[in-house]
Order: structure tokens, then C-alpha cells, then sequence
């Protein structure tokens, strides 16, 4: 169903009685194509399946209109590719619900990734389009939900709507972002429990009920929150055929927290005292607090930051090189780098334009490249292909 999006969904906001966003789709569409392909998708995974309940009419709404609507919409979603769930048993109070709890719990009860809930409710008064189609989007994989987006409708108008909704609906799917899948695996817990964890900035589940994350080999930023607790951050290293347990201890507020990134990753020292590396998240009492950044190879960057309560600051820093063009690396390699015939000890080497030779030496595996640096920057080098790849000018 999905072809490879990467970007995040913007949630959409409608005001309750806005009008049509566009204009109307085209009617008299052909089904039997786009329906026949729909139904040979089904041996596609569940995790690409939508529950689309039927959403009950309220008050005042003809029960033909909830009828046509309801049929209607299941229709564009297949026209489109999706595969439906129509979800028979679920009742007219949790299809209606428009809470992400409940709508969550449709989801749940029919296996599929992502669900629908949704109304349909009389607008006194309104007689032109006397009735209004209200509906929620969850993903329980990631844990996402759109707002609650309404639209007017009239007996006139099921079509167009139907298929205004059934486009929100395939664009929130489309929309999801994703994490390369590979022989990597990451499992991460944390104290307490049920926090929320992202890679990359990819909500992957909540941790208590999170399985292995299976991943690219590859570094990965790894970023837990909790209500009331400082978020951490941490840069996690995934290798091929093995998996990487992560246990995080979150520390409840007190004070402020500052938040420090860097290009390349650095050393982070609060007040004198070594915090740890970059990207990472340090607590602090309120004050006005010294952040210092240091890599060998680079100039120190030094920040004076106001902490106060209950208040995360953000520190960014792109540090500058002393050599024209230098190439980094993790500076716990796991073994030996030599660039240019130098054994290179600090994760890092100033080099000239041009080819580099760059010799990794690991387990008693020697493997040789040369690269070429064809201009000044900074480059980080991936210890696992020993490609490298420009960070900054």
C-alpha cells in the first residue's frame, strides 16, 4: 500500500463547520478495477490494514445518510488501495467515540495498524448542509493521531465528502514515516515504565509493551520521554546479526535540563565536570550554567546557558575544525584506523584535497579504501562501510 514516504503527517486542523477544502472530485468513477486490485492485496500484512468501523448517526441524521456515507467511504479507501476492515463488531459507542483511547481499542480488537472513529450529527439551523461528518485517525504502531476533522454534509454531497475524507484518511497512511528495516536489533526498557521511545524521531511504541525494533546496521538517535521526567537522548551503534540492549533510567524533573547536540559529536562538560557525549540531555540546578564543547581535532565551543525550572534549553553547535578538511569518526572504533599511513588514535584526521587512503584494521581483518575529499569540510566516517559522508562546510 505504502511506496517508500518518509515524511511525518501534519495533523489536520478544521474548525468544526469549516466548508470543502477543494474542489469537488469528479464523479461517476469506476469502481470495478481499483475494488478488484484492493481485494488482491489481502494477503498484504495486517500492519497495513484500516479499521473503518461503521460511524453512527446521531440525533437528527437519517439513518440512509450514515448508511450511504459509511459505504461510501469504505469504497474511496479501496479505490485508493487501502485495505479495509469493516469492523462489524464493533459497537456504535466506541465507533464513535472520536477519543484516541477508543479508537486505539478498534484497532486492537481487529489487528490492523491503523483505525477510524467517527460520527454523524444534525446542525440545526443549517439548512443547506444540515448535517456534519466528524472523524479521528490513530496509528497504534507509532503511536500518531490526526485531530479531529470535520466536514458538512448534505444528501447531495455523501459523494464528495466520502472521498474528502477517504483522501485525509490515505494521506495520514501515506504520510507515516518509517525506519529502514535490516538484520539489526535494538530492545530498549526504561524506569519507569511506559515511556515513550522514538529513533530518529520515529515514535516506535511505548516501553513495557515495545518488541525488538529491528533496523539497518547503522547509528541511530535514540530519545525516550515520560511525563514529568527530563527526556533522554542517546546515539546508539547497531550492527549486523546482533542486537543492542538499551536500559534508560529517566530522572525525574527537578531544576532544568539543557539539551546539547553537536556536528561532530563531542565531549559535553557542565560547570568543568564531564557529562558525556553528544546528543545528550544533562540536568541542572536553576542559574546561569557553563556548557563547554570539546573534540580532538576541532576548537572548543563554550556556551553560557540561563537554566531555569522546570524548562529544557537547547545548546546546538557546529564546531569548527582546525585542519581545511578533516574527517571524524566514533572515537571508540573498535579497533585501529590509518589514514594517509598516520595511526590515527582520536577520532579524527586532518587530511588534503584530494584521494585519502584509509586502512581499518579490526579482528585481524585489514580492509583499504581511498576516498576522495574534494573540498574543505568536515566528513564523518562510517567505521562499518568506511564511506564517508559530509557533515558541514
Amino acid at each position: 500500500m505504502r511506496l517508500g514516504a518518509q515524511a511525518a503527517f501534519a495533523s489536520t486542523r478544521v474548525a468544526w463547520w469549516a466548508g470543502p477544502s477543494g474542489a469537488a472530485r469528479r464523479r461517476g468513477r469506476v469502481w470495478g478495477l481499483p475494488l478488484l486490485l484492493a481485494l488482491l492485496l489481502g494477503a498484504a500484512s495486517a500492519a497495513d490494514l484500516v479499521a473503518v468501523p461503521s460511524f453512527p448517526a446521531r440525533s437528527g441524521v437519517p439513518a440512509e445518510v450514515a448508511a450511504s456515507f459509511n459505504g461510501l467511504l469504505r469504497a474511496e479507501l479501496l479505490a485508493r488501495g487501502v485495505r479495509v476492515a469493516s469492523a462489524p463488531l464493533i459497537t456504535a459507542g466506541i465507533a464513535g467515540s472520536l477519543e484516541v483511547d477508543f479508537t486505539q481499542l478498534v484497532a486492537e480488537l481487529e489487528g490492523s495498524r491503523y483505525a477510524l472513529s467517527g460520527e454523524l450529527i444534525a446542525r440545526p439551523g443549517a439548512d443547506a448542509e444540515p448535517y456534519a461528518v466528524n472523524v479521528l485517525i490513530v496509528d497504534v504502531v507509532q503511536g500518531r493521531n490526526s485531530d479531529v476533522v470535520s466536514r458538512p454534509l448534505a444528501v447531495a454531497t455523501v459523494e464528495r465528502v466520502a472521498a474528502e475524507i477517504a483522501a485525509l484518511v490515505y494521506s495520514f497512511i501515506e504520510t507515516a514515516p518509517e525506519l529502514p528495516s535490516g538484520d539489526a536489533a535494538l530492545f530498549v526498557s526504561t524506569e519507569p515504565r511506559e515511556a515513550e521511545v522514538r529513533v530518529d524521531g520515529v515514535p516506535v511504541g511505548v516501553s513495557g509493551r515495545l518488541d525488538v525494533i529491528t533496523l539497518e546496521p547503522g547509528r541511530y538517535e535514540l530519545e525516550v520521554r515520560k511525563d514529568g521526567y527530563l527526556p533522554e537522548v542517546r546515539s546508539v551503534e547497531l550492527r549486523s546479526n546482533d542486537t543492542r540492549f538499551v536500559h534508560v533510567v529517566l530522572t525525574e524533573m527537578a531544576g532544568g535540563s539543557i539539551r546539547v547536540a553537536s556536528v561532530p559529536p563531542a565531549q559535553v562538560f557542565l560547570g568543568g565536570d564531564a557529562m558525556g557525549e553528544t546528543p545528550l540531555t544533562v540536568t541542572s540546578l536553576p542559574g546561569v550554567r557553563e556548557v563547554r564543547i570539546e573534540r580532538p581535532g576541532f576548537e572548543p565551543a563554550t556556551f553560557s546557558v540561563s537554566v531555569r525550572n522546570f524548562r529544557v534549553h537547547r545548546v546546538d553547535a557546529v564546531l569548527v575544525p582546525i585542519a581545511p578538511a578533516t574527517i571524524a569518526w566514533s572515537r571508540d572504533p573498535g579497533g585501529l584506523v590509518v589514514v594517509d599511513r598516520v595511526l590515527r588514535r582520536e577520532g579524527f584526521a586532518g587530511v588534503e584535497a584530494g584521494l585519502v587512503e584509509i586502512v581499518r584494521v579490526r579482528e585481524g581483518n585489514i580492509e583499504r579504501v581511498v576516498r576522495p575529499v574534494s573540498e574543505p569540510g568536515v566528513y564523518w566516517l562510517d567505521l562499518d562501510t568506511l564511506e564517508i559522508e559530509r557533515l558541514s562546510p
